[in-house]
């Protein structure tokens, strides 16, 4: 699927991610939603993105921690203190961040992680609605998005890793069988 050029299309790819990585779910089984991936076989099908998700709750709380990063990072610039997307302290190893998010949520059920991301999914597609077509596609609108548009940090806490994850999930079910 192409990038979105414009407010439409980008709310249309954030909410139609989320539910193919629902649907894809909810064709999982209950013995598969719970087992732990297993990519021992080809470990390139995990993708670095994802080496620290070992189920499907791991998953979705990791893309949960990504969505209220972005949610900070909005905040931010609207408080008038905006700060780069990542913290400083991951900034030059963001997958040490990625382990950490994932390791924050070993207790975390995975009702709860469904109920998570749902919730930040909402959030998301609030945020985006609420900027004009220029603030969210104009490369450069606000200083901390350097040289690209605020879209582009959207797609890349939604609709892309969830692609990403409805991929990764597929794999899981096919090697669980």
């Amino acid at each position: 699927m192409p990038n979105p050029t414009n407010k439409q299309e980008l709310l249309a790819a954030m909410a139609d991610g989320y539910a193919k990585l629902n649907e894809q779910i909810g064709k999982m089984s209950e013995e598969a939603i719970s087992s732990s991936f297993d990519f021992a076989a080809d470990p390139k099908k995990c993708g670095v993105r994802w080496q620290y998700d070992r189920c499907v709750r791991d998953l979705l709380t990791h893309l949960h921690e990504w969505q209220a990063l972005m949610r900070e990072f909005v905040n931010n610039i609207r408080e008038g203190h905006p700060k780069d997307y990542l913290p400083d302290e991951y900034r030059k190893n963001y997958h040490e961040m990625d382990k950490m998010l994932v390791e924050k949520h070993q207790n975390t059920p995975l009702e709860e992680a469904k109920r998570l991301l749902q919730e930040t999914q909402e959030e998301m597609l609030r945020l985006a609605e609420s900027f004009t077509e220029e603030k969210l596609f104009t490369k450069g609108y606000y200083k901390s998005t350097y040289t690209t548009d605020m879209a582009a940090y959207f797609v890349s806490v939604t609709s892309s890793p969830y692609g990403q994850a409805v991929k990764l999930l597929k794999t899981h079910q096919k090697n669980h069988k």
